[in-house]
C-alpha cells in the first residue's frame, strides 16, 4: 500500500511573476476602458482648473467638522421654510413638462436677444401693432401668448 500524502507543497509565484501578472491585468483594464479613463482624466483636469478638486480634498479630510458646521448652519430658523418646501419642490419638478420648458426657454432667449439687438427707443402706435400682426413670426408669438393666457386662466 501507498503512504498517505501528508506534506503538500503549494506552488508560490515569485514577486516578479505576481507584479508581471498585475501589470498585464492593468494594461487589459486600461485597453478595455480607454474612453472612460480619458473622460475621467478630463473631468479631473476641469475640477483642478476650477479649484474644486482642492475644495473636495479639504472637505474629505475634514468631513466631520464640515458636516457639523453645515448641520449647525442649516438648523437656523431662517432656513425652516426652505426645508419645509423641499418635498413640494421635488414633486413640482416631477410634474413639469421639461421638454416644453426647454422649448419655451429657447424661445424666450431668442426674444430677449432680438429685443436687445433692435432696441426699445422707438414708440409703437396702435396702427403699428395692427401692421405687426401681419408678420408671421409676430402673429405666431401673439397666438401662442393668447393660448398661454387662456390656459393659465382655466381652473
Amino acid at each position: 500500500m501507498a503512504r498517505a500524502i501528508t506534506d503538500i507543497k503549494r506552488y508560490e509565484k515569485t514577486r516578479e511573476q505576481q507584479v508581471e501578472e498585475n501589470v498585464q491585468e492593468v494594461k487589459e483594464a486600461v485597453a478595455d476602458n480607454k474612453e472612460a479613463i480619458l473622460k475621467g482624466i478630463e473631468m479631473l483636469r476641469a475640477l483642478e482648473d476650477e479649484g474644486t478638486l482642492d475644495t473636495m480634498r479639504a472637505f474629505t479630510r475634514r468631513k466631520d467638522e464640515t458636516l457639523a458646521n453645515f448641520v449647525k448652519e442649516i438648523d437656523k430658523d431662517q432656513y425652516e421654510p426652505l426645508l419645509r418646501n423641499i418635498p413640494e419642490l421635488v414633486f413640482l419638478l416631477g410634474d413639469l413638462n421639461i421638454s416644453g420648458l426647454r422649448d419655451l426657454s429657447s424661445r424666450l432667449n431668442n426674444g430677449v436677444e432680438a429685443m436687445e439687438n433692435e432696441g426699445t427707443k422707438q414708440k409703437t402706435s396702435f396702427l403699428d401693432l395692427a401692421k405687426a400682426l401681419k408678420d408671421p413670426e409676430i402673429n405666431r408669438s401673439m397666438t401662442m401668448l393668447m393660448h398661454f393666457l387662456k390656459g393659465m386662466g382655466r381652473k
